[in-house]
Order: structure tokens, then sequence, then C-alpha cells
């Protein structure tokens, strides 16, 4: 839903909320509707915030049953982060909510986070199913009570959180419940990649936290443009000694990388490419690859690991740049993602 359409469909529902009242007010005196209006709003927002609370305390209960790394959670205007070595509590005006987490491995994956996604509308519908059989229940079965203005809010909060991304004003790269419980491919895969570095920041290997076969699943077409996803797979295709699965997809990659293309996405293709080409013994590729690396590369040892490989390649003395790399890479604040990603270029270089 485009922006425009979002700003007309408030005013149409405020001016016609507004209206009501004001007729109300001519009928029955503005101080009473004002002081009903103050009331009910109140209610709303204390029934909102509450299943909010169900709802996301839904969500991080399945999110670590299901091996997720809770990193944070937010109720509404209170929000804590447990990313320090101690839990920090944020408050502010947010109404809304949310669970931050990461996968622990990438293993039957799209199940894990189908569950933890399931989670808080399930708790939702539990909710406000309860409430409505106590409100139907009730003697003053209205929706101006309470309960009935919990059973209201219940499924405005159902409604709200089943909403497709696309109806949002900011859509998440992660997607809202209901994309996390279709899973279609951008989705999945922006999860792949997050289990993928959340294993690289532990210690694994690129291919013991990204799982080939569901990320080869996700990879976009051969003419489509060029993607995260497919650069990751490449690096976990060859951290296996798959270097025929990821030469073709490396090679196409080249091919469709434009000026729309992120310095960093250009810089690490030539990169894996040219490191490939130099190991398999084709120096000249690899220095042509080398050349494409220096246009965009963001630090001056960057490009040292290809020089030590085409220092090898030909037969010269490749030490002295290697050294040069490593005592940058280990020294860097992302150590754990580079020497995770590179790997295989080191283990092939002292082979």
């Amino acid at each position: 839903m485009n922006r425009r359409l979002r700003r007309v469909l408030f005013i149409v529902t405020a001016g016609a909320v507004l209206s009501r009242l004001f007729v109300l007010g001519q009928e029955r005196g503005f101080a009473l509707v004002a002081r009903a209006t103050v009331v009910v709003t109140l209610a709303s927002l204390a029934a909102w915030l509450v299943h909010l609370v169900l709802h996301e305390l839904a969500h991080w209960a399945a999110a670590v049953s299901q091996d997720f790394e809770v990193r944070g959670v937010r109720f509404g205007p209170l929000a804590l982060d447990f990313t320090g070595p101690r839990v920090r509590v944020y408050r502010g005006l947010d109404l809304g909510g949310g669970v931050s987490s990461l996968p622990r491995g990438a293993q039957r994956l799209g199940p894990r986070l189908r569950r933890a996604a399931m989670a808080g509308p399930l708790m939702t519908f539990v909710a406000t199913g309860a409430g409505a059989l106590a409100w139907r229940a009730g003697a003053d079965a209205s929706l101006a009570t309470p309960l009935g203005i919990f059973v209201v809010m219940g499924a405005f909060t159902l409604v709200t959180s089943l909403l497709p991304g696309v109806m949002l004003p900011t859509r998440p790269a992660s997607g809202t419940d209901l994309d996390q419980l279709l899973q279609p491919r951008a989705v999945l895969g922006y999860w792949l990649n997050a289990a993928a570095l959340q294993g690289l920041s532990k210690g694994q290997r690129l291919s013991q936290s990204l799982d080939l076969r569901t990320a080869q699943a996700l990879l976009p077409e051969p003419e489509g443009e060029v993607e995260a996803l497919e650069l990751g797979w490449c690096f976990a295709c060859l951290d296996a000694g798959r270097p025929e699965l990821a030469r073709p997809r490396l090679r196409s990659m080249v091919e469709r990388l434009d000026d729309a293309s992120p310095d960093w996405l250009h810089t690490d293709v030539y990169n894996q490419l040219g490191c490939l080409s130099a190991l398999d013994g084709d120096a000249v590729h690899a220095e042509a690859c080398l050349a494409e690396v220096k246009l965009t590369q963001s630090t001056p040892w960057y490009c040292e690991l290809l020089t030590a490989c085409i220092a090898r390649a030909r037969g010269e003395d490749w030490r002295p740049a290697l050294t040069k790399w490593k005592t940058a890479a280990e020294a860097h604040p992302a150590r754990a993602f580079m020497i995770g990603g590179n790997e295989w270029v080191l283990e092939r270089l002292s082979a």
C-alpha cells in the first residue's frame, strides 16, 4: 500500500469518526461525549498493550524453543536489549512490538521460523477467544464494557499482526508474521543470510552455518539482479570444497553486475572469482579480477589476499601479501567475517 493511499485512508477514517462524535455531542452534550471518548480511548490503549505483551511473550518463548538467539524484545513503550553483558531497558513512545532474534544454524530453518511466527497470532487468537466467551456469558454484553473493548482490540491485534508486509509503512526485510508463515523467497533468503552471519560470528565455518540445498533453491534466475544470497551460497560451496558449483554462478554474477550494484557486492564477487581463478592456475583472469577489486575496495589491504593468490599462481613469493592481509584482518572489528568467509582460500594457499 503506497504512502498516499495510506494518508487518504487515515484522513477518511479520522473524518468519519470525528463527524460521528460531533453528531453525538449535539444529541447528548459535548462534555459527556468527550468524557466517554477519553475513557474508551484509554481502555482501548490498555487492552492493546495487554494483547501486545501476550503476543510478544509467545513469540519470545517460541523463538527460544526453536533455537533462535533472542537479542531484544519490545513491548510498546518498553524495550529490552540482551546484546550486552547486562540487560538494558529503554523507554519511549512506541506502541508497537517485536522480537529481535537470530537463528542458530540453518537446519530446518523454514519450519522453525514458521513455528516462532505462528506463536504470536495463536496467543492473540486464544486470548481474544477466551475474552469473547466471557463477554458473551456476562450480563451486560456491550462492546463499551472493558471486556468488550478487550475483545475488539484483540481482533484488531490479530488482523494487524497478519497483514502482509506490503501494507505496512515500512516493509521489514525479515517479514511480518504472515510473511514468515508463508515464507516468500525474499523473506526466507533474509533469514538464511541471518543464520549464516550468526554462525560466522560464533566461529563456525560458512559451510556449517548455511544450508547449501535450501539456499540453492532460493537462488535468483541467472538473468536477474545480483543478490547477496548468491554470494553467500558461493562462499559456502567453496568452503565445502565444491568449486564446480560456485564457479559458474560467480561468472554469471560478474556478467550481471551493473552500476546499481553495491560497491561491496562488486568487490566481493570479483575477489572470490579472482582467488578461485588464481588457485586454479589462471593468473591472467585473476589479474583482471584484481583490477576490478581495486576500483571499489574500501580498505587498502583488502586485495592483498587476492594478490597472494596471484603471486602463488605465478610461482612468486606470496607470503608477504598474505601476512599483510592476515595482520589487518585479525585486527579488524569484523574479524570473524573477514576470516570466516575466506578460510577456503587460506587452506588452499597453505596446502
